[in-house]
């Protein structure tokens, strides 16, 4: 079978780099088709969001900008790339093309989304971007030396067109390709890295110069209507827009307690969404976590920054939790 001679005919070391660089493009892909939120405008990792914040000081802002009108289109282009790019890596059709293709994403994603990670070697696109370059010219020089079937290849004239098992392959290929989209689209509902219900914040205002949180008022008070107290529940935060047009959450802590943060990640301004399976705020670009029941504090990542504090308080008049 040709795809295990492709194995065999590889050293160790390129199985290797081959069996990663595969497995964590595909698995890339399928978890961003997987994400319930990726595809929506409403969710904190839409893919528009996400461009959005790559653009901002990245050398690729020009080319971002104008891609952000397409923000759907791109998201899926990127990831049925990356499923792409695995697979065919998996499955040895066109080795080098591919490996071109993982060098030349994984460069994008370092301009863009990565961009502002210090030092450089915390962000795994630069990292990824070497890794498959160097694998890239291992297959070149691996094609070129007398032990890589050169002479059948010789011995053969080339013929025009493609024959009937290439044919086969690439349609297998991109059969493959598009029923693992496919497959990931339809497991969105079970990701749990964004349980967020969508608030109804009004327009942003001033924000207050101390923010704190605020157990319910006695009294009226004034500020931007988020969600009706009643609707809001322990462990089931709310996502609204801040004071200041910052993407932010809102949550009930207990009975008498209600904090807000602003979900722009304090280590390079990605947009931090809920995990639910642990009660934390975990950042999707590299990892970060903090404890919305600590003040935001950051429990791991390459940040020390606690989240920004939000001002929220309970209006009694209106039964409205409000940003003051």
């Amino acid at each position: 079978m040709e795809l295990i001679k492709s194995w065999r005919r590889q050293a160790p070391s390129l199985r290797v780099l081959r069996a990663f660089l595969g497995v964590t493009f595909a698995y890339a892909g399928v978890q961003k088709l997987a994400d319930p939120g990726y595809l929506s405008s409403s969710s904190p990792t839409f893919i528009g969001t996400q461009l959005r914040e790559f653009a901002i000081g990245s050398p690729m802002a020009w080319l971002l900008h104008p891609l952000m009108q397409h923000s759907i289109g791109v998201g899926v282009a990127v990831a049925l790339v990356e499923i792409a790019i695995g697979v065919g890596t998996l499955v040895g059709i066109a080795p080098f093309i591919m490996a071109l293709g993982g060098c030349l994403t994984s460069l994008v994603l370092w301009l863009s989304a990565t961009w502002h990670v210090h030092p450089y070697f915390l962000g795994s696109d630069s990292i990824y971007a070497v890794t498959w370059a160097a694998y890239a010219i291992s297959l070149r020089e691996t094609r070129g030396s007398p032990s890589a079937e050169a002479a059948p290849d010789k011995a053969a004239p080339l013929q025009p067109g493609i024959d009937r098992r290439t044919f086969i392959r690439s349609g297998a290929f991109i059969s493959a390709v598009l029923a693992l989209g496919g497959m990931a689209r339809g497991l969105r509902g079970t990701s749990k890295s964004t349980g967020l219900v969508k608030g109804t914040a009004a327009a942003p205002a001033p924000s207050s110069s101390a923010p704190t949180s605020h157990a319910p008022s006695p009294r009226s008070v004034d500020g931007n209507p988020i969600i009706a107290a009643d609707k809001l529940k322990v462990g089931h935060p709310v996502a609204f827009t801040g004071p200041s047009g910052e993407p932010a959450v809102l949550f009930r802590l207990a009975d008498d307690e209600v904090v807000a943060y602003s979900r722009v990640c304090t280590h390079a301004g990605c947009t931090v969404g809920y995990d639910s399976s642990s009660d934390l705020l975990v950042c999707p670009c590299h990892s970060a976590q903090f404890d919305p029941s600590q003040g935001g504090r950051v429990l791991s990542g390459p940040t020390s920054i606690p989240l920004p504090e939000i001002a929220v308080a309970v209006d009694d008049a209106s039964g409205e939790v409000v940003a003051t």
